[in-house]
C-alpha cells in the first residue's frame, strides 16, 4: 500500500492541484492505517512510508520519515482522545495531521537556514494543503478500513 501511493505522490498527486495544493497520499495512507489500527501500527507505517518518499523526493534523508511520524503521533492522540466518528474524526485529524507533517517540514527547512515566511507559508502551502487532505481523509480511512477487514486479524499484544 505504502510503495503505490509513494510513487502516485511523486508521480500523479501534483498534477492534482487545488489552489496550490495536492493531496498528500502517503500523509492519508499513514493517518489513515493509524486510525484504523492504532498508534503503533501508524508510526511503523509512518516511518517505512517516509524513508521510501525519502528515496525519490528532494530534502535531507529522513526528513520525511520525521514528518509522518510526527504527523502519526498527532494522528494516534486524535485517536484516543476523542470519539471515533467515521466522518468527522477521519476529517479533522487529516486536516491536523497535514499542518503537523508541514509545519515539521518548514522547521527543518529553517533549521538548514532556508528563508522561511511562517505566515505567507501557512496561507499559500499548509492551510489549503491541510483543507485539501482533511476533504479526502474520510474516504482512505474507509478505504483502509476496509483493507484490515480483508487482512488476517492482528492477535492482541500480550498484558
Amino acid at each position: 500500500m505504502l510503495i503505490p501511493a509513494v510513487l502516485l505522490q511523486v508521480t500523479l498527486a501534483p498534477n492534482l492541484s487545488v489552489a496550490g495544493a495536492f493531496p498528500n497520499l502517503v500523509l492519508l495512507a499513514v493517518v489513515g492505517w493509524t486510525l484504523v489500527a492504532g498508534a503503533g501500527s501508524g508510526l511503523r507505517w509512518a516511518l517505512a512510508g517516509g524513508l521510501l518518499l525519502d528515496l525519490v523526493a528532494p530534502g535531507p534523508f529522513g526528513l520525511h520519515a520525521l514528518a509522518l511520524a510526527a504527523a502519526a503521533y498527532a494522528a494516534g492522540w486524535c485517536q484516543r482522545s476523542f470519539h471515533a466518528d467515521r466522518l468527522l474524526l477521519p476529517f479533522a485529524t487529516g486536516g491536523l495531521a497535514t499542518v503537523v507533517y508541514n509545519l515539521v517540514l518548514l522547521g527543518v527547512a529553517d533549521t538548514f537556514g532556508q528563508n522561511v515566511v511562517l505566515l505567507p507559508a501557512l496561507q499559500s502551502w499548509v492551510a489549503p494543503a491541510a483543507v485539501y487532505d482533511a476533504v479526502l481523509m474520510p474516504a482512505a480511512f474507509l478505504l483502509l478500513r476496509g483493507l484490515d477487514a480483508c487482512l488476517p486479524q492482528r492477535s492482541a499484544a500480550p498484558g
